[in-house]
């Protein structure tokens, strides 16, 4: 990265001191880690250990941002939930263009703390979209910002039933994504 475009990623993480932020290169390796990302998803693994690149809480960051965000060559974003802490956290994936077409390209990904205040009536849902009571229930895991397949552990489920389920329920809502489903069952 040239000074400038390292001058300028500096700007927007100053600017935004209480999040998380990762900046990975496109074969997944931490370029830049600040505390609060490394206090947020450290929590997702065991070990706390990050004295150098390889060590398991980075490989299990990048983990945690790939399973949450998928390919990170476009922007996109998740609500993921911690069951340690049960601390609920968005996490925002911005591609950014190589500098000047030569180098790596790399991502960078926002983390911040998310306070959910609301909630729903499960069967009023269920009956207003026609929902199946698994339908409901599958419904109720997406709006904790769960992943399949932590809704699969806790629904005993596989993932790839939770995954019909969500199909399922997206057709039912008439969305095509998750959080088009949390959006019409959240006011």
């Amino acid at each position: 990265m040239d000074d400038s475009t390292i001058s300028h990623l500096n700007k927007i993480i100053s600017n935004r001191l209480t999040s998380g932020v990762v900046i990975l290169d496109e074969s997944g390796e931490i370029l830049y880690l600040n505390q609060e990302a490394h206090s947020i998803l450290s929590t997702f693994s065991a070990n706390n250990d990050s004295s150098d690149k390889d060590s398991p809480i980075n490989k299990a960051i990048v983990e945690t941002i790939k399973e949450n965000l998928g390919p990170l060559n476009e922007p996109s974003s998740s609500i993921i939930q911690c069951a340690n802490t049960d601390s609920t956290y968005s996490l925002r994936a911005l591609p950014l263009d190589k500098p000047h077409k030569k180098g790596k390209s790399c991502v960078m990904v926002l983390i911040e703390g998310v306070t959910i205040h609301r909630k729903f009536d499960m069967d009023v849902v269920q009956k207003q979209f026609g929902l199946t009571k698994r339908e409901a229930e599958v419904t109720f895991c997406l709006t904790k910002g769960l992943t399949n397949k932590e809704i699969a552990n806790i629904l005993s489920l596989s993932p790839e039933t939770v995954h019909d389920y969500v199909k399922q329920v997206m057709k039912k809502f008439k969305t095509t994504t998750r959080a088009g489903i949390v959006g019409k069952v959240l006011p």
